[in-house]
């Protein structure tokens, strides 16, 4: 559980929720069950809201337990623990409680053992039955707002490839504050993500930052904002990359990647004009090329101009989001770049009426 929680930067609570119903679903397969009932009860729904309240979960989060969600059902949630107890007691079921509920070291137990009992002798005895109404009031209003949330949310919101991305022109039809709801809505959808009043705060601030702003996210995720977008996704740790030599006639994988090199007479060369290769000078070339990623201070001098250009701003002027640079190679010849692969080549290798040798460079 420990290890669980901590690889996925959760709570050992929210770890052994993920766990706990990852085996309810489990179970249900093998039995052939569609439905899965547990156990909640008037009193959950109390500290769920009270919970939530003070994490800051959003109207979502104080609208309570629901009594349905997909194939979860909850039929005991109209029922307080001591109806429960008693009718154990009077037809002398046995039942057993669980030892870590004693203990005030976790958040929900803290506000069962201490912080209900408080409010119930000092201000509603009631207190269980009043957030259960008020619940169902949220509820209700929850779901007018989600109402509206999903007829602009397919507009403004796509997911590819295990990544969320946020179109930021939302802010400008609809304003800021319909943000909130649009995180939430998405990280629950996509990554079965508990969204928080602290992670909204985070989200909102990364929002009004410039451009090539990272954040970390509870639940292992990480945020990005971009030129125009706010794209989140599981966090990956960054691995190095070696360079990577390699000869004409050789060809080399790499990140998923093939990258190829053919050298031969411009003479006896024919050329389709399918734009998936790029056709270089190699009169002034070496045998071995260097295939590597980008780094500050590089430069080169981009086709169709006569001066030196760094990398970094030729990847701005191309508009390659931020996301992405960290990501780009270059191809280098005699310590030289030649080629900022994928977008431009070096004009001091641009083909000529003098060149003797043509060189052929693409990736598949």
């Amino acid at each position: 559980m420990k290890s669980f929680a901590k690889a996925n930067k959760l709570s050992i609570e929210e770890a052994a929720r993920f766990l706990r119903y990852g085996e309810f679903r489990s179970a249900a397969e093998k039995t052939g069950c569609n439905k899965i009932l547990t156990a909640h009860n008037m009193n959950d729904n109390t500290e769920t809201v009270l919970l939530n309240l003070f994490k800051g979960a959003g109207l979502a989060g104080i609208s309570g337990i629901p009594i349905e969600r997909q194939n979860i059902i909850r039929p005991l949630l109209s029922l307080t623990k001591d109806e429960i107890l008693e009718y154990l007691h009077v037809n002398k079921i046995q039942y057993r409680i669980d030892s870590t509920n004693l203990s005030d070291d976790f958040q929900r137990n803290f506000i069962r053992n201490k912080i209900i009992p408080a409010i119930k002798e000092g201000i509603n005895p009631s207190l269980d039955e009043t957030l259960e109404r008020s619940s169902e009031v949220f509820r209700t209003s929850s779901r007018l707002v989600f109402s509206y949330i999903e007829k602009i949310f397919k507009d403004f919101v796509l997911f590819e490839n295990g990544r969320l991305e946020v179109d930021l022109e939302i802010i400008d039809e609809f304003g800021e504050d319909v943000l909130g709801e649009i995180f939430m809505k998405s990280l629950r959808k996509y990554f079965t993500y508990e969204f928080s009043f602290d992670d909204y705060l985070k989200l909102i601030a990364l929002v009004r930052n410039q451009t090539g702003k990272k954040i970390e996210l509870s639940g292992g995720l990480e945020a990005f904002r971009s030129r125009k977008k706010i794209l989140i996704g599981v966090k990956v740790e960054e691995k190095e990359f070696d360079p990577v030599e390699i000869k004409p006639g050789e060809s080399k994988e790499f990140e998923g990647k093939t990258l190829s090199i053919e050298i031969s007479q411009r003479a006896n060369e024919q050329y389709s004009t399918a734009k998936k290769y790029e056709l270089i000078s190699a009169d002034d070339l070496n045998d071995l090329f260097v295939l590597r990623k980008w780094k500050p201070g590089d430069r080169f001098i981009p086709l169709g101009m006569k001066g030196f250009k760094k990398v970094s701003d030729f990847l701005n002027e191309q508009k390659v989001p931020s996301v992405q640079k960290k990501d780009q190679f270059v191809l280098e010849n005699n310590n030289s770049i030649i080629w900022v692969v994928g977008l431009r080549i070096d004009n001091r290798v641009k083909l000529t009426e003098k060149t003797k040798k043509v060189c052929k460079l693409w990736i598949n």
